[in-house]
């Protein structure tokens, strides 16, 4: 608010002075203080505009020559009749004699009739009037030819001119009179008397108070200024003598106006003009003529008039506030000078090209005033903001945190800001007048100094120095200060160097800030051991210096074996714990060379360096392996874990990093596949099977959009009914080159990379769908099995999606049989009970997948809300021959039926295993002996055949279908 008032009063400061300014102007316009300058200045104007004479306008001139010929004046009017009777004869377009003829001719009356009879005859000749005052302060009187000549005369015009304040004549009236102004001018006149239509609307400036009520004074009207063609003698002369005696050229008169006056000196009346000069007076007669050429050519100049002088004066006043008001300070004084050239331009301008009189001088003179006005305005201003920018700069030394040292130019101290007298330890004071060298020591970490004082390095090379990296400062208390510092010479306006500055500052806690930064992005945040960035930086330098030696290195990734389990079992914090016990193990393994790195979870490389053989990188695989076997304490848990390690050389197995490490993965991934707490070391043909693997994810991510995938079903048959119960799905890719791929294949690496989620809810959804169809078209109602895999059933929102299923292809969920692992259930019983239950409450049948295979509690499976449980194919396919299979075998049958649990056999492949199965109670069974899986068009034929009834008849036929 109070910047707000503060801008509001610089502009009401600005708005008084313009219009003081503009004030001041039109009163210097307005009064004759400045009025000598302006006619300096309009005669300096007039002399720069001088043009050829008009070739249509002689003088007859009454010259020397004439008196010399013709004897001393005046001369008889007959000779003046004689003039007029040649200029006529001659051909002369109007002929003006300046000439007074006020009394008669006492002596020869004769002769003023004869040049009355000329002047009638001619009857283009005007006369002059005279305003003349007969006696001192005597009335003013018209002076005209006496009454015979005026009368001949064409017209009569007035001779009357004003000299201005300087004595100077440069206008004229066009009108004057007598009480009223009603003669024109001798020159208009006689261009009246030849086109009087043309003159009705005369230029110049008008006189609103001339008029009848004057009328014993002299009136004058329509001012003009004369645009002088040049000096005297500028105009064509003819001796009036050479007329008289016929001695001019037969066209000199022609189709001409023609001024007879006196030219003889002291003879006639002569003016001074603003182009003759005061030694040497411009005759009337040539006066005259430059009227009459100004009139013929409408150049006669006319005073601007008031309102329009006004109103220019103020737009050239105000000019200058306005535009210095935009500009910046350098252009004040260059800004300044153009305005007033502007003036003068436009005051020349004006009466060159449009014949306007502007007076410039009151312009310029408060020009001149306000552009003074305004450079101390603006001193003032400058002086007050470099008082502000010096107690800014002082406020800012004193507040910033860098520390600023001034010295002259021989490197004496001048100036310390606090910053500086904190990290040197020793006040302004004391340091003032000191050599910059003896009081600011600089000292680097490599070689303990620098080889050069900053200032007079500075100095020396005479631009900006700094130091090529941080250093370190010793203050005289002795304290230690990490710097950067940096030092620049101080110049004039002339580029003489008075001294430097040098500046520093305390980068002590950035320096630490930022070597725990680089720590922090280079190395893992859990163990403290390198991340993948620096180990891949470590292992270009690893591959330059290999090449350079030609030595070999090996790279191992080691992968801890079950970890998972741990993070699940004990929580993230214990796996956490787990992980830094075993980074400290590997660190005592490896040699102060070695490289050991975490990469991501559990998963670890090292980098074994200036191998001499390949059985060293073989040692100290066991070595690791040995290191890791016993027991971990965790959280008053004791944790085993075991490592798998795959082992890459360069550059047998690879020459750059990425090569190296994908190698040692492939071969890590193999030792895991191999039985885990194993070493492999790479080979070729892990390479071609991890690109077969890649290829087959691939072919597998477009299988289903491809439709590549199909369903087959297996029937599941009743042994007490001898009727087909049900049929399981299962998936089979038929891929477009490799042909049929078994599901032992991809199915694990589906489950792996994550795409069983969505092809488990397609065969879902395909299944239900196929039983609904069958259902339709008569055949009895179905129970469909469908496996759900462990990603599909820790799905979040898998029960909303079975349920969706069920209603999108109206399968009534009884007939829904979901198959699942033991094992699955087993990661989390809790969660598991909850969504077995809610899949219950939906009426779906369950059942226990692969029973026998993992590992459960009776006390759990009790809990598991189960219809079925599945005797895995591996016991059944020896339960005739293998005695422990046998033994499982009852035992799972006779537990089931206490637990009120039905039991299905699958992998029935003879009559034996089927007669085993019947012996001993079993509910259902799957297998070859009924049927391969087949697609849905196999399964329809068989539903509606009758093989089956007899395969239940006679045990040793063969089975349904091949």
């Amino acid at each position: 608010m109070i910047q707000l008032l503060r801008s509001y009063e610089h502009l009401f400061e600005r708005i008084g002075l313009a219009l003081m300014l503009v004030l001041l102007a039109f009163v210097l316009n307005q009064t004759d203080w400045l009025n000598r300058w302006n006619l300096l200045f309009y005669d300096w104007n007039l002399s720069h505009g001088s043009r050829a004479p008009a070739e249509d306008i002689v003088i007859v001139a009454i010259d020397e020559q004439s008196l010399r010929k013709l004897g001393r004046w005046p001369w008889s009017r007959h000779m003046h009749a004689e003039l007029v009777r040649k200029l006529a004869a001659s051909g002369a377009k109007a002929v003006a004699l300046d000439i007074v003829f006020a009394e008669p001719d006492v002596a020869q009356p004769a002769a003023d009739r004869d040049l009355a009879s000329a002047l009638a005859d001619y009857g283009r000749v005007v006369l002059p009037v005279l305003n003349e005052q007969t006696r001192l302060n005597g009335p003013l009187i018209e002076t005209l030819p006496i009454p015979a000549l005026a009368k001949a005369a064409a017209r009569l015009g007035h001779v009357d001119v004003e000299l201005d304040s300087d004595s100077i004549a440069r206008g004229i009236y066009l009108k004057a009179g007598l009480g009223s102004p009603r003669w024109s001018t001798l020159t208009l006149a006689l261009l009246e008397m030849m086109d009087p239509s043309r003159w009705q609307t005369l230029p110049g400036q008008h006189n609103l108070t001339a008029g009848p009520v004057f009328s014993k004074s002299w009136q004058r009207d329509y001012h003009i200024l004369i645009p002088f063609a040049g000096p005297a003698g500028h105009f064509q002369r003819v001796s009036y003598a050479d007329v008289l005696q016929g001695s001019f050229a037969p066209a000199a008169f022609y189709g001409k106006w023609v001024l007879v006056g006196v030219t003889a000196a002291g003879l006639g009346d002569a003016l001074p003009t603003p182009v003759s000069g005061q030694a040497q007076p411009m005759p009337g007669v040539e006066f005259n003529a430059n009227i009459l050429d100004a009139l013929l050519r409408g150049m006669l100049i006319q005073p601007l008039s008031e309102n329009s002088s006004l109103l220019l004066t103020g737009i050239l006043v105000l000019l200058p506030l306005v535009m210095c008001a935009v500009c910046t300070p350098r252009w004040t004084l260059p800004l300044s000078g153009s305005i007033l050239l502007l003036t003068l331009v436009v005051s020349f301008g004006l009466m060159q090209i449009l014949h306007r009189w502007f007076p410039p001088v009151a312009a310029l003179v408060v020009q001149g005033l306000s552009c003074l006005l305004w450079m101390g305005w603006r001193w003032q201003q400058a002086r007050h903001a470099l008082l502000t920018e010096q107690e800014r700069t002082q406020v800012a030394l004193h507040s910033i945190d860098d520390a600023v040292i001034v010295t002259d130019v021989h490197g004496l101290v001048e100036y310390l800001n606090p910053r500086a007298e904190s990290l040197l330890g020793c006040a302004q004071t004391a340091l003032q007048g000191q050599p910059l060298g003896a009081i600011f020591h600089l000292a680097n970490d490599s070689d303990g100094r620098y080889p050069l004082d900053l200032a007079a390095l500075c100095l020396q090379q005479n631009q900006l120095s700094q130091l090529p990296e941080n250093g370190v400062l010793v203050s005289r208390n002795g304290r230690e200060y990490t710097v950067r510092a940096s030092a620049a010479p101080i110049r004039d306006p002339q580029g003489q160097v008075l001294g430097v500055v040098v500046a520093f500052s305390d980068t002590t806690e950035a320096c630490r800030l930022t070597e725990q930064m680089t720590y922090q992005a280079t190395h893992d945040a859990l163990t403290q051991l390198p991340n993948r960035h620096f180990l891949q930086g470590r292992l270009k330098r690893a591959i330059m210096h290999a090449r350079r030696v030609r030595q070999s290195f090996a790279v191992l990734y080691v992968g801890l074996d079950h970890f998972k389990k741990v993070n699940d079992g004990l929580g993230h914090t214990a796996g956490d714990t787990l992980l830094r016990a075993a980074a400290a193990r590997l660190l005592v393994c490896g040699r102060g060379e070695d490289t050991i790195a975490r990469l991501s979870g559990d998963e670890f490389v090292i980098v074994l360096e200036n191998l001499s053989q390949e059985d060293q990188v073989a040692v100290f695989a066991r070595k690791i392996l040995e290191a890791l076997a016993p027991c971990f304490r965790i959280e008053s848990h004791e944790c085993f874990i075991t490592a798998s390690i795959g082992i890459s050389l360069f550059p047998k197995d690879g020459e750059d990093v990425e090569t190296l490490l994908k190698n040692a993965d492939i071969a890590m991934h193999r030792a895991k596949d191999g039985g885990r707490d194993t070493v492999e070391f790479y080979s070729q043909d892990m390479h071609i099977r991890a690109l077969e693997r890649l290829t087959l994810e691939q072919s597998l991510r477009y299988a289903l959009g491809r439709q590549e995938l199909e369903v087959h079903y297996q029937p599941q048959m009743d042994l007490q009914h001898g009727c087909i119960i049900g049929v399981e799905a299962l998936l089979r890719w038929r891929h477009s080159q490799r042909g049929l791929i078994s599901p032992i294949e991809f199915v694990p690496l589906a489950e792996e990379t994550g795409l069983i989620e969505g092809i488990g809810e397609w065969v879902l959804r395909t299944a239900c769908k196929q039983a609904k169809v069958w259902q339709q078209e008569g055949f009895p109602p179905l129970r469909m099995a469908v496996n759900l895999s462990p990603r599909q059933f820790w799905r979040p929102g898998i029960v909303e999606m079975i349920d969706r299923v069920l209603r999108e292809t109206g399968l009534e969920p009884c007939y829904l049989d979901l198959e699942i692992t033991e094992g699955l259930l087993m990661k989390d019983v809790e969660d598991s009970i909850a969504i077995l239950h809610a899949l219950k409450r939906m009426g779906i049948h369950l059942s226990i997948d692969d029973f026998g295979t993992g590992y459960s509690s009776l006390s759990y499976l009790k809990r598991f809300p189960i219809d079925q449980l599945k005797i895995d194919k591996s016991f059944v396919s020896d339960v005739t021959v293998n005695q422990d299979n046998t033994s499982i075998a009852m035992a799972v049958i006779a537990m089931a039926h206490n637990m009120r649990l039905k039991v299905i056999a699958e992998g029935v492949e003879n009559p034996a295993q089927l007669a085993f199965l019947q012996k001993y109670q079993c509910d259902e069974i799957q297998g070859y002996y009924l049927s391969r899986p087949a697609p849905a068009q196999q399964i329809r034929a068989l539903l509606r055949g009758e093989l089956l009834s007899a395969a239940l008849k006679d045990p040793n036929s063969r089975r349904l279908t091949g």
